[in-house]
């Protein structure tokens, strides 16, 4: 997290750009399972489970779920080097 007052201007407009690109580029990524992932699965649309649940849709689901921890992991890593960079605590 940036504490305002310890940084310059230009450092948090520059670090507030970097955060808000990061931020698209990782939400764009998250939509290729999340949504473009269930054209892929959908040979496996006649096979139901768990009491009619179309496993097609059950495994598009589950690796969304999946894609967008390792996103978020992935994510605070990145935001974390840049905290310790701006602050110069790292």
């Amino acid at each position: 997290m940036v504490e305002e007052g310890k940084i310059s201007e230009e450092q948090f407009r520059e670090y507030w750009g970097k955060m808000k690109s990061l931020t698209i580029a990782i939400l764009l990524l998250w939509t290729i399972p999340a949504f473009w992932m269930h054209l892929p699965v959908a040979t496996t649309s006649k096979i139901y489970i768990l009491g009619g649940i179309p496993l097609h849709w059950f495994n598009a689901a589950f690796v969304a779920v999946v894609f967008g921890i390792v996103l978020i992991f992935a994510y605070a890593i990145v935001m974390d080097k840049w905290d310790r960079e701006i602050l110069g605590k790292g």
